[in-house]
């Protein structure tokens, strides 16, 4: 990926950004991003992986909501097989420091059981999560950024009724798999939209606009 560490113009890089630890050790994240899509094969995991890439010199801890039980202990289970072809896996491959998957069938459920996951990685100084369920201002902390983005792909008849709540608190959308304003036939107004080539699950400018929301200076 040509992205990743790319220099943004007000957006610090290197090997951590400046003030993480300080940040860690309060129980703190530079930043709350999560993704949503319009159903499964969307190309939600895929985005995340690309952008944890990107931005190599965060400490990610990435976490995967399922409404399914999977018979999880607690509703949390960590991944720690950075060759497992679960999406968890694929996290811990593209770079993610931690990785857990959780079950919740209900908002309240999952914004708790983010909340352990966090409690299991406190040295992370980012979050992602992939969800249609909850959104970032649901688990971000005071003094927290947060992004949240929605990842559309395939017939909209097709997407899941969880898509509608998800696009209204999107800070950006994002056409994958070479999807087309023009196919669409409601699209939120004055939202910046990303549109990805086949097979391409990033681009420069959509990186940069992650990048700039999550670690641009206070």
């Amino acid at each position: 990926m040509g992205d990743a560490g790319e220099a943004v113009a007000g957006v610090p890089a290197g090997d951590c950004y400046a003030g993480s630890h300080q940040r860690a050790e309060e129980g703190l994240a530079l930043a709350v991003l999560v993704i949503a899509g319009s159903g499964r094969g969307a190309g939600k995991t895929a985005v995340g992986c690309a952008l944890i890439r990107a931005c190599p010199e965060l400490r990610w801890l990435a976490v995967k909501v399922t409404p399914h039980r999977h018979d999880l202990p607690q509703g949390l289970a960590e991944e720690t097989d950075r060759n497992s072809d679960k999406d968890t896996g694929r996290y811990l491959a593209a770079g993610a420091s931690r990785a857990f998957l959780l079950s919740g069938e209900r908002e309240g459920e999952a914004v708790a059981r983010v909340a352990d996951a966090r409690q299991h990685a406190p040295e992370c100084d980012s979050l992602l999560v992939e969800s249609n369920r909850i959104s970032a201002e649901a688990i971000a902390r005071p003094r927290e950024r947060m992004v949240d983005l929605a990842v559309l792909a395939g017939a909209e008849p097709e997407w899941k009724a969880s898509l509608a709540a998800c696009l209204g608190w999107a800070d950006a959308v994002v056409l994958a798999t070479g999807l087309s304003p023009e196919e669409l036939a409601t699209l939120p107004s004055g939202k910046p939209i990303f549109r990805l080539a086949p097979g391409e699950w990033s681009s420069p400018d959509f990186v940069r606009f992650v990048r700039e929301r999550m670690l641009a200076a206070e």
